[in-house]
């Protein structure tokens, strides 16, 4: 009988210890952020949209590269209103949450012809449409087909054909999706970070809790 209450006496002891633990929330679980502009996904496959801004910095800041893409395919229809969200709400918003983040090296005429192919069928929506990060880009919607890019500014610098950049991307996309793999080859991939796209908004929107109005990086020209 002593054993036992000597037992019974322990077995509290552990569970009060636990107590905080298995009450207190997961990390990051009640962690909320500030919008000043609405944030959404509509219209993802034929417009820059603020969403798909938010999610393309997130896969720039964590594979540190010069460019980020990401297609249309990879969002859900959301739209957040101005205020407080969470990174839940934006997950959301992504399709392939889990896919990992893809550094691939592209020269600037791959990069250029990437944009080409995003816009190839203007201004029908296509799910290989691009939202991107790290560039600013001029096109005319009344161009010929692969010829509507007017110009693209990587850091403030107009692109270099023969230059290579570090283009970071969904994994899917790295390796070929949406006929992509006509522009770039398994080969071009220069590593796989790990980092999955969750991870990475959630590092992205911990460093930036409060997401403010942006410059225009898609800019239509010539209509």
């Amino acid at each position: 009988m002593k054993s036992l209450g000597r037992r019974a006496v322990a077995l509290l002891s552990l569970l009060g210890a636990m107590a905080p633990s298995l009450c207190a929330p997961a990390v990051g679980s009640a962690q909320t952020y500030r919008t000043d502009v609405e944030l959404t996904t509509k219209e993802a496959g034929k417009k820059e949209v603020t969403l798909g801004n938010l999610v393309a910095d997130a896969i720039r800041a964590a594979a540190k590269s010069d460019v980020a893409i990401i297609a249309a395919s990879s969002f859900n229809e959301t739209t957040l209103p101005k205020g407080s969200f969470t990174a839940q709400d934006v997950l959301r918003a992504v399709d392939g949450k889990d896919d990992t983040i893809v550094l691939v090296k592209l020269t600037g005429d791959q990069l250029l012809r990437a944009l080409e192919h995003g816009l190839y069928v203007y201004p029908i929506s296509n799910s290989g449409f691009l939202q991107f990060s790290g560039m600013t880009v001029t096109f005319n919607p009344s161009a010929e087909k692969e010829r509507r890019v007017v110009s693209v500014k990587i850091d403030g610098e107009l692109l270099q054909p023969g230059k290579t950049y570090k283009v970071a991307m969904p994994a899917p996309l790295a390796n070929g999706a949406l006929a992509y793999f006509k522009i770039w080859k398994k080969s071009d991939i220069e590593k796989d970070t790990d980092k999955t796209l969750e991870s990475a908004i959630i590092a992205y929107l911990n460093e930036h809790k409060t997401i403010t109005k942006a410059d225009e990086r898609l800019v239509a020209r010539g209509r």
